[in-house]
């Protein structure tokens, strides 16, 4: 363990890590609508460990919570791809958003 890391997020990655690699393994027996699902699993798993830890903003609590929306709810494939498109396409505007010249990064914006 590098001697700066933090002790709990250095564990929530490697079990997000876990996560990721039984998910890769899994797809290879699963139906093929299970792999986007779990892609935005991850996401949304990846977004709350952020918040947890003091690395989230109004942007990634809005990401979070849509996320967790679709994640819980009984949405169909079509809905999942809806919301994917949907996101990304918040996600890039917001990426364009943070990396634009004079912006220093600040954070805010809705997820989509």
């Amino acid at each position: 363990m590098c001697p700066m890391a933090d002790p709990a997020l250095q564990r929530d990655l490697f079990l997000l890590a876990g996560y990721l690699l039984a998910s890769a393994r899994g797809l290879y027996d699963e139906p093929a609508g299970y792999g986007p699902f779990r892609l935005l699993d991850a996401a949304r798993r990846l977004v709350a460990l952020m918040a947890e830890h003091g690395l989230g903003d109004p942007y990634i609590a809005a990401l979070e919570a849509e996320l967790e929306r679709a994640c819980t709810s009984t949405a169909s494939d079509a809905e999942l791809r809806e919301l994917a498109d949907r996101l990304v396409l918040g996600y890039a505007e917001e990426l364009d958003r943070r990396l634009s010249p004079g912006d220093p990064g600040a954070a805010g914006g809705q997820a989509g």
